[in-house]
C-alpha cells in the first residue's frame, strides 16, 4: 500500500508536492496538437478503407491493411520520445512509468485500429464494443496518464510550434473553444451523448455501411474519451479544475446512463431480430448467432464501463484522501 501511495500521485500529477499552475498559452498549444492528431485519426480509415473479413478467410489473421493507423501512431511516438530527448531541465520530470503509459495508450490505439479487431468488428456486435471500449474510455487514460503536453510540443518540428500553433494560441476564438470544450458539463454531456447517438440503431447501421461515417463516429467517441478522462487526471503541467470530490462525483455520474444502454442493449435481443440490421447483411464469422452477439455487446458495453468508472472513483478518493492528509500534517508542522 506504501508503495502505490508513491505512485498514484504521480499518475494523476496532483500529487503534493505539485501546485504550479501552467499558462493558458501551453494548454492551448497542448490542445491544438491533440485536436490535429484526432481529426488525423479520423481521416485516416476513410482513406483506405478495409471491407471487413473475406470469405473463406480465417478472422484472427484478417489484420486491417489501411497503414495510416499504424504510421499515425509512430509518428505521435517519436514526438514524445523525442520531446523527452530535447528536454534538459523538465519543471515536471516524466517518470518511467509515465512514459510506459503513454506508449501502451498508443499501442491500444494500434490494436483496436489495425488488428483484427477492427475487420472483426464489422461482423460481430460484441468485438465492435470492444473496439469503441479502447477508443473512448481505455487508451485515452492511458496516453494522458503518460503526462504527454511537454513531450509532445517539445518534440515538434520548430516551424510548427511557432508558425501554426502559437498563432492558434493566441486567436481568442481558440481560446474560447478551449474553454467550452474542457468545461466538466459539456464533457460529460458530449461523452454520453455520443456513445448514445452511435448505439442507435440507424446510426450505428448507417456507419457500418459507410466508411466515411464509421470514421466520424471512431473520431467523436476519441475526442469524447480524451475531453472526458481531461477532467479528471491531471497531466502536469496541466491542472483539472475539479476539486477531487467533484471529480468522484463527475465519474459516478456516468455510472446510470451506461447500465441503461448496455441492459436495453442487452435484454432486448431476441432471437431472429437484431437491433443493428447491417450486421445480418454479412457473415457471422465462428456461427455466433445474432441475438447471442446483441447480448454480448450489450454486456461488453455495461459491464467494462462501470467497472473502470468505479475503479478510476475509487482512485480519486485515495488521492483525496491522500491531499486533506498531507495538508493535515503540513498545518500542523507550521505550527
Amino acid at each position: 500500500m506504501k508503495a502505490a501511495q508513491q505512485v498514484i500521485p504521480t499518475l494523476f500529477g496532483g500529487g503534493l508536492g505539485w501546485g504550479r499552475t501552467p499558462s493558458r498559452r501551453w494548454l492551448l498549444m497542448a490542445f491544438a496538437v491533440a485536436a490535429g492528431l484526432l481529426a488525423a485519426l479520423w481521416i485516416a480509415p476513410a482513406a483506405l478503407a478495409h471491407g471487413g473479413i473475406d470469405a473463406g478467410q480465417e478472422p484472427w489473421t484478417a489484420w486491417n491493411t489501411n497503414p495510416l493507423p499504424t504510421i499515425l501512431v509512430l509518428l505521435a511516438a517519436y514526438i514524445y520520445l523525442n520531446g523527452l530527448n530535447n528536454w534538459d531541465r523538465p519543471s515536471h520530470p516524466v517518470n518511467n512509468w509515465q512514459k510506459a503509459s503513454f506508449l501502451f495508450g498508443l499501442f491500444l490505439i494500434f490494436f483496436a485500429l489495425q488488428s483484427p479487431l477492427d475487420p472483426l468488428s464489422d461482423h460481430l456486435l460484441s468485438f465492435h464494443q470492444v473496439q469503441h471500449f479502447i477508443l473512448r474510455m481505455v487508451a485515452p487514460m492511458f496516453i494522458l496518464l503518460g503526462a504527454p503536453l511537454t513531450p509532445m510540443l517539445r518534440g515538434m518540428p520548430s516551424w510548427t510550434r511557432q508558425g501554426i500553433i502559437r498563432p492558434m494560441a493566441r486567436n481568442q476564438y481558440v481560446r474560447q473553444l478551449y474553454r467550452l470544450l474542457t468545461n466538466p458539463i459539456f464533457t460529460i454531456f458530449f461523452f454520453l451523448g455520443s456513445l448514445y447517438l452511435w448505439q442507435f440503431p440507424g446510426a450505428f447501421n448507417l456507419a457500418l455501411r459507410n466508411d466515411e461515417v464509421h470514421a466520424l463516429m471512431h473520431l467523436t467517441m476519441s475526442a469524447s474519451g480524451f475531453l472526458f478522462w481531461w477532467v479528471v487526471i491531471d497531466p502536469p503541467p496541466h491542472r483539472s479544475r475539479l476539486h477531487y470530490g467533484l471529480r468522484v462525483l463527475y465519474l459516478g455520474l456516468i455510472v446510470l446512463p451506461n447500465t441503461l444502454l448496455g441492459a436495453a442493449i442487452t435484454f432486448s435481443s431476441q432471437p431472429g431480430k437484431h437491433l443493428y440490421e447491417a450486421y445480418t447483411e454479412v457473415v457471422q464469422p465462428y456461427g455466433l448467432e445474432w441475438h447471442i452477439d446483441q447480448q454480448l455487446g450489450g454486456l461488453m458495453l455495461w459491464v467494462p464501463g462501470d467497472m473502470m468508472s468505479i475503479v478510476a472513483a475509487g482512485i480519486v478518493m485515495i488521492m483525496w484522501y491522500q491531499r486533506e492528509e498531507g495538508q493535515h500534517r503540513a498545518e500542523a508542522r507550521a505550527r
